[in-house]
């Protein structure tokens, strides 16, 4: 029988598409619902919404053009070298590869980007559209594990269905979040905007009733971005051993993973979407003012 994880490991002191376009718009609507004035301002003016491109499709930007930017790919992920389900552990200096860069040191290098005032505004936008993805690509598990490439070569069954295409990453990116929100297996892409609005809008209500266990650790360490980076891909990386991988490889495999193995992943990507939510909105808030208070100081 599998169990989900302990409500201690829920509140833990927390190669593909990652999350899929689900998670990252939802990520973003959330965030976006916690957006101080300035951050608001910040977002407004570097990436100047329209009616048919809103702050989910800035959050779904990288994907589409990483395929393009080969350099970019992997910034998406971080490569944990450690052996699950009996070990879980992350080292920045041993997981992120030195020329390619990693997750951590991309929203480091996008941070930095977005806090030079001498950065041109085609460059700042670029790099707030990267943070407002990469803080969702850090949540999610399997980006922050090496086995099998994230679990890209895993082939698994989910509902019946068993593809070519279909893999543990798969699962975790797109079938869990869809079939959680009431779409199809196979649903088209622009079904995913409108129900992340509302998924984002659920998650936002239980964060205020208290009745979506969210820590708050809103790391802000613009001067050390590393710093939390770091905590949030330990803290994701610590999943895997925890849920994702814990029946084995094998049982993975070999099990159809839309009946009880969903049922005890639906509080992990609730959490986990919950807390990218809330820390990109805390992220941009304060690299807002940041911005505001250099500001102030050349007047």
């Amino acid at each position: 029988m599998l169990k989900s994880p302990s409500l201690a490991i829920l509140t833990f002191a927390s190669q593909v598409v990652c999350w899929g376009g689900l998670g990252h718009r939802t990520v973003g609507y959330l965030a976006q619902k916690r957006f101080t004035n300035e951050g608001a301002e910040l977002f407004e003016t570097l990436i100047r919404p329209t009616t048919s491109f809103d702050i989910s499709d800035a959050a779904v930007w990288a994907d589409s053009i990483r395929h393009n930017r080969g350099y970019t790919e992997g910034w998406h992920f971080i490569d944990a070298k450690d052996s699950p389900p009996e070990q879980c552990n992350l080292n920045y200096a041993r997981d992120c590869k030195e020329i390619q860069g990693c997750v951590i040191s991309a929203i480091s290098n996008q941070t930095s980007l977005l806090l030079d005032p001498n950065t041109n505004q085609h460059t700042r936008n670029e790099a707030l559209k990267y943070l407002l993805h990469f803080i969702g690509d850090i949540h999610q598990p399997l980006h922050t594990e090496d086995l099998s490439r994230g679990g890209n070569d895993i082939p698994v069954s989910f509902d019946g269905h068993h593809t070519q295409r279909l893999n543990l990453h798969s699962v975790w990116d797109s079938a869990i979040p869809r079939k959680l929100n009431g779409l199809s297996f196979d649903a088209h892409a622009t079904e995913e905007k409108p129900a992340a609005a509302i998924w984002a809008e659920k998650l936002a209500k239980r964060i205020e009733a208290g009745e979506l266990s969210v820590e708050y650790s809103e790391c802000t360490n613009l001067a050390d971005p590393n710093e939390c980076g770091i905590a949030w891909a330990t803290e994701t990386n610590v999943l895997v051993c925890a849920y994702v991988l814990a029946p084995g490889v094998e049982w993975v495999k070999e099990n159809d993973l839309g009946g009880e193995y969903y049922e005890g992943a639906v509080p992990l990507v609730e959490v986990q979407i919950a807390r990218a939510g809330v820390r990109l909105a805390a992220w941009v808030n304060a690299i807002a003012a940041a911005g505001s208070v250099a500001a102030k100081q050349d007047l």
